[in-house]
């Protein structure tokens, strides 16, 4: 990949040749510049694809230098250090595109890695998006066997009007598969209700549901209509049904078996045409046989029923959902960003107990938290807080090691390159290695014997 020029600037005469020489020496075209306005002039002509200057120049601050570039040449990667950073700047160098920002001190091997991923960010062009295999029933989207058994199970519901029961772990999309039967039935026109079943106080389930008239409470001055009365005609989805408490589980059961409630303080019942949908992510029949939810109501709720399968058995369907996931929230935090090497094979080994919701807020914090560019196997892994991948022995020797052998190959095997990038002595980098092939020929030869680095490398 060609070497893209450098503008360096600081006040700091000594740091910017520390610099200069520094990424000279990694074969960079770099310019320094001690001087805010002629810094300014610099980045006007658009000539510097990567600009690096400090936050306090002298009148002319960083901040200025960033909107200058970014004026001139929109896809100037900036990278803004300081000693004396504050929320403001932080901010608004944020605001204003700022590729990253470094904290001084910090090691020239840190800054290279940023460097680099700043050129690869403007040099690699974004790998071509290819559209999911299957995007349906709203915001669902798979193309794995279990999701297509769900497509069905939503397709079939759709077309009738009793009650569903729909079943699965956290965060594996139950309102959105609710919300999909309700978009593709009759009711589709009418209005969709949501209610979090654990968020509502056992004493005032009947009042949220049925409603209460004026005066059936102290104070109560107005009629209340409950949600029955407001989703009128639509569905009422009852998220985590296991959590309604079994006073008020008999007078739901009598909805549901005929339509009909008594809102509170009322001397007769009244008709609702409301479609039932109820989620839960607790085991029911467990529930009934121990006595905490009454087995009548949950065969009248389990009359249909989708089972919604975790994200671990749907593990096909990963990398669509983060192509879906990541082309927004890149959208939205204004930058490009694709995955690179095993990046997504990262994603599609991790566990995920929490499903589809906590990969869709991994990736949005990917997108707040990761410079522009291609994002790599130890970005995902740093977000996801696995040392390694795979067993518990791939811990922080497994991460130490993919990481020593990225730099070295990224370096072409120079030793003394690879040793100064990851801040370690030459010396312990032929330690390590020495183990590494000690490692993978499964010898060991007891306690480890220093090595000699060879001669001087070119």
């Amino acid at each position: 990949m060609t070497k893209l020029p450098i503008l360096v600037v600081d006040d700091d005469e000594s740091l910017t040749t520390m610099i200069s020489a520094y990424l000279d020496a990694q074969g960079y075209d770099v310019t320094i510049i001690n001087d805010g306005a002629d810094a300014l002039e610099a980045v006007s002509t658009g000539q510097y694809p990567i600009v690096i200057t400090d936050i306090y120049v002298d009148r002319v601050t960083g901040i200025d230098i960033l909107a200058k570039a970014r004026v001139s040449r929109p896809d100037t990667a900036v990278i803004l250090m300081t000693a004396r950073g504050s929320v403001r700047t932080t901010v608004g160098a944020e605001e204003l595109g700022a590729f990253d920002y470094l904290a001084k001190p910090f090691g020239l091997g840190v800054l290279l890695q940023v460097v680099r991923r700043a050129e690869r960010s403007i040099v690699v062009t974004e790998p071509a998006a290819h559209a999911p295999a299957i995007e349906e029933f709203g915001e669902i989207i798979g193309s794995s066997a279990p999701m297509v058994d769900v497509f069905k199970n939503i397709a079939r519901c759709s077309q009738s009007e009793e009650t569903v029961l729909i079943a699965g772990e956290t965060g594996v999309g139950k309102e959105l598969v609710a919300r999909a039967v309700h978009d593709n039935s009759r009711r589709s026109k009418k209005p969709f209700l949501p209610v979090e079943a654990g968020g509502v106080t056992g004493t005032l389930w009947e009042s949220e549901v049925f409603g209460a008239l004026r005066g059936a409470y102290t104070g109560s001055t107005q009629d209340r209509p409950g949600v029955l009365e407001t989703a009128k005609g639509g569905t009422l989805f009852l998220d985590e049904i296991g959590e309604v408490p079994l006073d008020f589980q008999p007078k739901l059961l009598r909805f549901l078996e005929s339509k009909e409630y008594r809102p509170v303080g009322a001397g007769t019942p009244r008709k609702a045409d409301v479609r039932i949908i109820a989620a839960t992510n607790r085991n029911l029949e467990s529930m009934v046989g121990s006595g905490t939810f009454r087995q009548d109501l949950f065969y009248r709720l389990n009359v249909l029923r989708i089972d919604v399968p975790p994200l671990r058995e749907r593990k096909d369907d990963i990398a669509l959902l983060v192509q879906q996931f990541l082309r927004a929230a890149a959208k939205e935090a204004s930058k490009k960003l694709w995955l690179e090497g095993g990046a997504l094979e990262a994603l599609q080994r991790h566990s995920w107990p929490g499903n589809v919701r906590e990969l869709r807020n991994i990736i949005l914090r990917l997108a707040v938290s990761t410079p522009p560019g291609p994002v790599s196997e130890s970005d995902i892994l740093r977000l996801l807080g696995t040392p390694g991948a795979g067993s518990p022995q791939d811990t922080l020797a497994g991460l130490e090691r993919s990481q020593i052998l990225r730099v070295l190959d990224e370096v072409g095997g120079n030793k003394t390159r690879a040793a100064e990038i990851l801040g370690i002595q030459r010396r312990t980098l032929y330690k390590k290695l020495a183990r590494f092939q000690r490692e993978s020929t499964g010898h060991s030869s007891g306690p480890e014997t220093p090595q000699s680095p060879p001669g001087p490398e070119l």
